[in-house]
């Protein structure tokens, strides 16, 4: 392993201990994103509780369950924990930091339109995709990404991309991690 993704040798014995573990290394991280064989899954602690974006419609995301989650990513600006299956369908874990040298980048995340908003979650629609929506652990206002409303916002996913030195001096990626979930201006982030 690098010295950016560091393996962490505590991962759940069974699926029925995922959820758990993914509680506990929550408590110092700020966000969650899951994908699961039946969708994507966002998440944040409320207080010392998990709440998932299947909290707040079931029928919009998945239930979060050791058994159909193929992956989780826990982050924030400092790191980035990743809990995976590997090729013996075991849970591998990591921790992932940034290197001395790391390129920033924002990718935009659908949604531009709001539908509902509780528990500092948000259900966005993308209006222009045929339906597309996802509920998203941010508190947003229709009037910040709405094009109809005058919204200039969009949502964002941060992600890092640390940057490393092979034996030749020639530069590569070392290891991409997510870095933080934001409202962004659309002509900046462009």
């Amino acid at each position: 392993m690098s010295d950016f993704a560091k393996v962490i040798d505590e991962v759940p014995e069974d699926n029925d201990k995922v959820v758990g573990w993914i509680t506990t290394h929550l408590k110092d991280h700020k966000f969650l994103l899951a994908f699961a064989d039946d969708g994507v899954i966002w998440g944040q602690m409320d207080d010392k509780k998990l709440v998932t974006s299947h909290d707040i419609d079931g029928k919009v995301s998945p239930e979060l369950r050791g058994k159909t989650l193929q992956q989780a990513f826990i982050f924030d600006d400092k790191e980035e924990v990743r809990l995976f299956r590997d090729e013996a369908n075991q849970w591998q874990a990591r921790c992932v930091v940034d290197g001395n040298e790391v390129i920033e980048e924002s990718q935009i995340l659908s949604g531009d339109r709001v539908l509902s908003s509780q528990r500092k979650f948000t259900h966005v629609l993308n209006a222009r995709q045929q339906g597309l929506s996802h509920i998203v652990p941010l508190e947003i206002e229709n009037s910040q990404l709405d094009p109809d409303e005058g919204g200039t916002q969009c949502l964002c996913l941060d992600v890092h991309h640390t940057i490393d030195f092979n034996a030749n001096g020639e530069a590569y990626v070392a290891v991409s991690r997510l870095a933080g979930l934001r409202i962004g201006n659309k002509n900046e982030e462009v």
